[in-house]
């Protein structure tokens, strides 16, 4: 049986035995005390029979549905709501002989009759709701009916309520059509609730359909526009190249002057264009090859470059990996981006002589790291904004304009496809740490950090 076609039913019917199993307990510990509490004087046997034979359904329902589960079927919705169905019948069945031997129409337990009715409503049909209620007032009512003419035996509740109260027919008729009316208006509301439930759920899924349509179209456009715009951008600058290393002939130093800062212009533009194919193909990717790596190797990898350019502006540059780190599953390729996004966003935005660390610690299915840095630090309250597309704190420097905007943007979605977790903490002016969470196994991890 597929699960995922009757996920709400089996719970429903999971539900229900559960539910039972505590009901059949307390009815037989209540059965038990009045053994020894003579207080309703109520004879304890028929009540103790009763919840050894619900326990025993209840069984019988337990193992019905183990069962079902275990079968490929070819309707297994319809079965699983006949089963439900079965259950709900059952219960209103032993609901009724218990209120019989405990008081009848005194016995304030009849309520529960309301608690089917509800859940009936939320499962079936309007024609399934109205055929359980009628069952309720069928058995009820005849066992009240059958108490009041003699027809049967009927055991007071002593000391609960006045005696003659079952014999009083205007009493039985008036609270019956009370009960009756209540029933109805009860089931019919619960349908109206879950019906209009159910088309605001259906409204809300078939606009999220629409959105996730639209933003794969969206997606599939920009990738082929920024794919047309990066072959253009690469002929410009083949071409600026050209003239600026003076193969087309010699240059003043106006030109030469003017034409660097085309030349430098373009090539930022050309960055940005890749960031945004990059990030783009990551989106419509959905299926990444995973494969088991050396987490450190790549690690290294990264920091070697980094610490080159942290030379150069004499940056304290310091990295610590855990010895027994070795190999987790994941992208390399990907993992090496994100590491390189984050080192030299920190590079990019710490001054000189200041300081960079990156720790990589080892936990017991996943491995934390964290990149801080001296640098301008992010505006708390921009913080939740950061990994958005294209968004740039309000506290970069107007000289710092070689950022896209989106590198933080592909750090999210490569944790995302990871089953990682990334967190900031920061203070402007002062530092910034990055922490963040790389699963060893990512289909296996669920553990939150």
């Amino acid at each position: 049986m597929d699960k995922k076609l009757i996920p709400a039913h089996l719970v429903f019917a999971n539900w229900f035995i559960r539910i039972r199993w505590i009901a059949s307990s307390l009815l037989l510990l209540a059965g038990i005390g009045l053994r020894y509490i003579e207080i309703f004087n109520i004879n304890p046997d028929p009540v103790i029979r009763l919840s050894v034979i619900l326990l025993a359904l209840n069984c019988l329902h337990h193992f019905f549905l183990l069962w079902l589960q275990k079968k490929d079927l070819k309707n297994p919705i319809r079965i699983i709501k006949a089963f439900i169905h079965f259950q709900i019948i059952t219960d209103l069945l032993m609901l009724t002989l218990l209120l019989h031997f405990t008081g009848g129409v005194e016995n304030p337990l009849f309520i529960l009759y309301f608690f089917h009715m509800i859940v009936s409503s939320a499962i079936f049909s309007w024609k399934g709701s109205y055929f359980h209620s009628a069952l309720i007032i069928l058995m009820f009512g005849s066992v009240v009916l059958l108490e009041c003419h003699g027809l049967i035996p009927h055991h007071h509740l002593q000391g609960f309520i006045h005696p003659d109260l079952y014999r009083n027919e205007l009493y039985i008729y008036g609270a019956g059509s009370v009960f009756i009316t209540a029933s109805l208006l009860l089931v019919s509301l619960t349908h109206m609730v879950v019906a209009r439930s159910i088309r605001i759920e259906e409204s809300y899924v078939f606009a999220n359909l629409e959105l996730e349509k639209k933003d794969q179209l969206k997606n599939e456009y920009v990738l082929r526009l920024t794919h047309d715009i990066k072959a253009h951008l690469a002929a410009i600058i083949s071409c600026l190249d050209v003239v600026r290393n003076q193969f087309a002939g010699s240059l003043s130093d106006k030109q030469s002057e003017f034409l660097n800062r085309a030349y430098y212009r373009t090539h930022l533009l050309v960055n940005f264009v890749k960031d945004l194919l990059n990030l783009t193909r990551k989106r419509l990717v959905q299926e990444i090859e995973f494969e088991a790596f050396s987490l450190p190797e790549v690690v290294n990898k990264v920091t070697f470059s980094a610490s080159l350019l942290a030379r150069d502006k004499s940056i304290d540059f310091h990295v610590h990996i855990d010895k027994n780190i070795n190999t987790i599953h994941g992208n390399p390729f990907t993992i090496e981006e994100l590491y390189t996004n984050l080192l030299f966003n920190a590079l990019k935005y710490t001054p000189q002589h200041g300081k960079i660390e990156v720790i990589v610690r080892n936990r017991l299915d996943h491995v934390v790291t964290e990149i801080s840095d001296t640098g301008i630090g992010i505006p708390q309250e921009e913080i939740p904004k950061i990994f958005d597309e294209f968004y740039r704190a309000s506290n970069v420097p107007k000289d710092i304009n070689t950022g896209s905007g989106l590198g933080l943007s592909i750090v999210k979605q490569i944790l995302d496809n990871h089953k990682g977790k990334i967190w900031v903490q920061s203070e402007p002016g002062v530092w910034t740490k990055f922490t963040f969470t790389l699963p060893k196994k990512p289909a296996s991890y669920s553990k939150e950090e």
